[in-house]
């Protein structure tokens, strides 16, 4: 066999994509064995090895970014997202006083207009929040190291979950905005979490709150983390039918979420958070007032 016959079969043993990216990233096409037709190298096989490898964190980083956004790995979350995040909880977890308190809400009002709104629940509890904060502003504050810092502009950071982790989107100005608009604006920003690179960095900074809900994945409860500076973050819990007793002692179903603050004990104390989640609570139980421009 003459020396261009040999060449000829090496390259047609290995796809030209596959062989592309296996000089991107490093890999020894002869340590690799193809699994297309007649053992040709393909561009699966390169992938795998560069999963099972030790690769140079330089080439790693520069086969991410040229990676197509229309066919990504199949619910691979971003480790650069989750070790940013790991990091700012930490820092969160071992830095921040947290204390925890949670209150029951009737829904029942809200699940009855959003559906004639054409809004969601999230939606309501954004809107609820924005006002609440207006109403206690050193909720709505930071820690600058020394005190806390009451904010002007309510800008509540909304935890999204994607397939490549976990970001915090942020509704800029909530406390001017309808109801309407805040559904408009969140969908919008929750779009473009789920459509990785669309979310700027404008759209991910100067949170001044920030709300997270589980709801959907049939959490009842829970307490989140804070992000630094912010002072507070809001859970929010499913909602689910309960017996309750009304007012002249008789049971009754309502439709029951439960809603928990965290809060940094050195910008508050317990009763400046009842205090925040009993307005939270008056607006959500009457909802109709939300619907107002």
């Amino acid at each position: 066999m003459t020396e261009s016959e040999k060449a000829e079969g090496a390259t047609s043993r290995v796809s030209p994509a596959a062989r592309k990216l296996a000089v991107e990233l490093g890999i020894d096409l002869d340590s690799l064995h193809g699994s297309g037709p007649q053992g040709r190298i393909v561009l699966a096989d390169i992938e795998r090895s560069r999963a099972s490898s030790d690769i140079d964190g330089n080439k790693q980083t520069a086969y991410q970014q040229k990676v197509s956004l229309t066919n990504p790995p199949e619910r691979e979350k971003s480790i650069k997202v989750r070790r940013l995040l790991a990091r700012k909880m930490e820092k969160a977890w071992q830095t921040i006083p947290h204390f925890y308190v949670t209150i029951a809400v009737d829904m029942t009002d809200v699940v009855r207009l959003r559906h004639d709104l054409g809004v969601t629940i999230n939606d309501f509890v954004l809107a609820a929040s924005a006002r609440a904060l207006v109403e206690h502003p050193w909720v709505n504050a930071t820690w600058n190291g020394e005190q806390g810092v009451e904010l002007p502009d309510v800008n509540i950071a909304i935890a999204a979950a994607t397939d490549r982790g976990l970001y915090y989107p942020v509704l800029h100005n909530c406390h001017q905005l309808s109801l309407l608009q805040i559904g408009e604006n969140s969908r919008v920003l929750a779009n473009k979490a789920a459509n990785n690179g669309q979310l700027t960095e404008a759209d991910m900074s100067g949170g001044t709150f920030t709300i997270t809900n589980m709801g959907m994945l049939g959490v009842e409860s829970f307490g989140a983390i804070i992000t630094p500076p912010q002072a507070a973050v809001l859970s929010v819990g499913s909602v689910k039918g309960e017996v309750v007793v009304d007012g002249q002692g008789e049971p009754n179903v309502a439709l029951m979420m439960r809603l928990t603050l965290s809060a940094d004990h050195r910008v508050l104390d317990g009763a400046d958070a009842a205090e925040f989640l009993g307005t939270l609570k008056s607006y959500l139980e009457a909802p109709i007032v939300l619907t107002e421009t």
